[in-house]
């Protein structure tokens, strides 16, 4: 019996990394055609200094929380949809431009008051939410704007960081959205 827990740990890493590989692999597949219009048509790209996604859950407890995209992003626009790719993390977020929105926010750290773009849409058959921080911020808004994404102006500070959002928990919070 002594031998059976240092048998089930390796065994639930190794079915672990088999899910998130599978759960990937379904993602690819199902953004497949889309992924593919869009590499047709680029009308814009681009390579991001950062981009973030909001944890919605899991395991790690990362609900509320941004997570960092790691190694090199590139924005792929096409005419009606677009793209974020972190290959180095294995990741894809590809949305069409009439079920998203796109948003300006600023990141309430008080070391680097950047301007922030945050998209809100479908990817994947998933809610998701990503934030991206390209160098060239009015070329990337007007590409995204171009797709048909709905245009939200808002005042909302997304907490990057749980100080952040005690910080902003009493602040009023207003959006108007256009679309």
């Amino acid at each position: 019996m002594g031998w059976l827990p240092p048998l089930v740990i390796p065994l639930l890493i190794i079915g672990g990394w088999l899910y998130m590989f599978r759960r990937r692999k379904s993602e690819r597949t199902a953004n497949a055609p889309l992924r593919g219009a869009i590499e047709a048509r680029v009308c814009y790209q681009t390579i991001l200094q950062r981009a973030r996604v909001l944890g919605t859950g899991g395991f790690g407890g990362t609900r509320g929380y941004w997570i960092s995209l790691r190694g090199p992003k590139r924005l792929i626009v096409g005419t009606d949809a677009f793209m974020v790719a972190a290959p180095q993390a294995l990741r894809e977020f590809v949305f069409t431009g009439p079920e998203s929105s796109i948003a300006f926010s600023r990141d309430p750290s008080l070391l680097n008051g950047r301007d922030w773009i945050v998209i809100t849409g479908q990817s994947g058959g998933r809610q998701v939410q990503l934030a991206i921080l390209p160098g060239n911020l009015n070329e990337v808004w007007q590409a995204l704007a171009s797709t048909g994404a709905a245009l939200v102006l808002c005042a909302i500070s997304y907490s990057l960081s749980d100080t952040a959002a005690k910080m902003n928990a009493g602040r009023r919070r207003y959006a108007l959205r256009h679309g």
